[in-house]
């Protein structure tokens, strides 16, 4: 489960930012919403974040993503050269640092870099019982040169220190991340960090189009039920979808209309050709279509998932990319829906409620956030006010967004910091301003508007 995030000098952060899932003492209802781990902290398990447009909601989802994004690949992107705070911090490192529990620990992993250097990196177990340091690793800039210290290690034995010594001179480059290198210096409390960063935290994006559903999921006869009782809940006009699969070759004559398909399907195939496990898998989106292609042997098959709308002159199959945005949208949130009311999964998503009527919004939220089962996280921008309700949500799980005028550094912080009454109509109190993370709106009758 995430604990906390804390963000220095990215983009409109210039300030050290802290934005964190732990429940406040000021708020006595909804104990449920609370998970008490087993490492002896509680964490929430939903969170809101309103703000202006402009104000750095989508920002700290994206330094969240970036973080993630590092460590799945072990370098930083050339990407990262831009994301120093221009008013406050050009030349001044950007770090980045999350705590969060796994089933066997608890930990903080953090990384301060400059353009597509790393300065410094570490990993702590912060678990109460036992606090360690697991590693860290910090660049001398008079030097250039990085020092590593792998403290789980009591007796550096000669083996050890050439290892050390290797990372340090020829292994780690300037780019890459330690702990990346997990499976080089075999430790298990930095494996069990790495596959929580990039395997139990999911970061959803308003561009993200989602081909999750075809990993084997859809196949699951659990997975489609819940899915298609989702579906029907949310009166999509859908109801069912259904796999079909075909030959490669007959589905490439079904194309031929559309040259950057035909081309993305044959390029995948040569790829898949050079792999030599027997049966692999493989997706590709253009067009209409989004797709699986599934060698089994020599033999290629192409899956592709169609929605049916049933009406009075029969079943007509659709293409999911020939679905209207909203729909869409839903069914990049249906493993979502899954792993987070099943699974401890932590989903951080950016403008959940992009393309959705506030109606669906609500009711998908409401689904998520009220079941007293929910085992995972759930936490999301957005603009929609009508989700500020007691009913779903505790105080300290509703954050808000606002820059400073002078600095244009944006700071959070929770509705929780308030104490509003418990009959205070929310929605209409954030509209107001009572909250701020507002847009300043100049009066309409001053721009000369005729």
């Amino acid at each position: 489960m995430l604990i906390r995030f804390v963000v220095k000098n990215f983009r409109s952060y210039g300030q050290e930012t802290e934005f964190n899932m732990l429940p406040s003492q000021n708020v006595r209802r909804n104990d449920w919403h609370v998970h008490n781990e087993a490492h002896g902290v509680s964490v929430l398990r939903a969170a809101v974040i309103y703000g202006a447009n402009g104000a750095g909601k989508s920002c700290l989802i994206r330094a969240i993503g970036r973080l993630q994004a590092m460590v799945g690949h072990g370098t930083l992107p050339p990407a990262a050269s831009r994301d120093a705070n221009k008013y406050t911090g050009a030349k001044e490192p950007v770090t980045l640092e999350i705590e969060f529990t796994t089933k066997s620990d608890q930990y903080s992993y953090g990384v301060s870099y400059c353009g597509n250097t790393c300065v410094e990196e570490w990993l702590y177990s912060t678990n109460k019982r036992t606090p360690k340091c697991i590693f860290e690793r910090k660049r001398d800039v008079a030097t250039g040169k990085t020092k590593i210290t792998l403290l789980p290690i009591k007796k550096e034995d000669a083996k050890t220190k050439m290892l050390v010594s290797l990372l340090e001179e020829n292994i780690l480059k300037d780019n890459e991340l330690l702990l990346s290198k997990h499976d080089v210096v075999k430790e298990e409390q930095m494996e069990d960090a790495y596959n929580w960063i990039v395997t139990n935290m999911h970061v959803i994006y308003p561009e993200t189009h989602s081909t999750s559903i075809f990993d084997n999921r859809y196949s699951n006869p659990l997975f489609k039920q819940q899915s298609e009782k989702l579906i029907t809940a949310l009166d999509l006009g859908i109801d069912e979808l259904v796999l079909k699969d075909e030959d490669l070759e007959s589905f490439k004559m079904s194309i031929s209309e559309w040259p950057e398909l035909v081309q993305g399907v044959e390029k995948i195939v040569r790829k898949l050709s050079k792999i030599p496990d027997k049966d692999m898998e493989a997706m590709v989106e253009a067009s209409a279509f989004t797709i699986s292609i599934r060698r089994e042997g020599d033999k290629y098959l192409v899956r592709r998932i169609k929605s049916v709308h049933k009406v009075c002159a029969g079943n007509y199959n659709f293409e999911l990319k020939e679905e209207s945005d909203g729909t869409q949208r839903i069914f990049d949130f249906l493993p979502m829906v899954q792993e987070v009311n099943g699974m401890a999964k932590t989903y951080i998503i950016d403008e959940l409620d992009r393309s959705l009527h506030p109606s669906l919004v609500k009711a998908l939220v409401e689904r998520i956030v009220t079941d007293k089962n929910m085992k995972g996280q759930l936490i999301f921008t957005t603009h929609d006010a009508g989700l500020l309700n007691g009913n779903i949500f505790r105080n300290d799980e509703i954050w808000f967004t606002e820059k400073d005028r002078e600095t244009q550094n944006t700071h959070i912080y929770t509705l929780d910091e308030f104490k509003p009454r418990t009959d205070l109509n929310l929605e209409k109190g954030y509209l107001n301003g009572r909250f701020g993370a507002i847009p300043f709106l100049a009066k309409l009758n001053e721009l000369n508007w005729e």
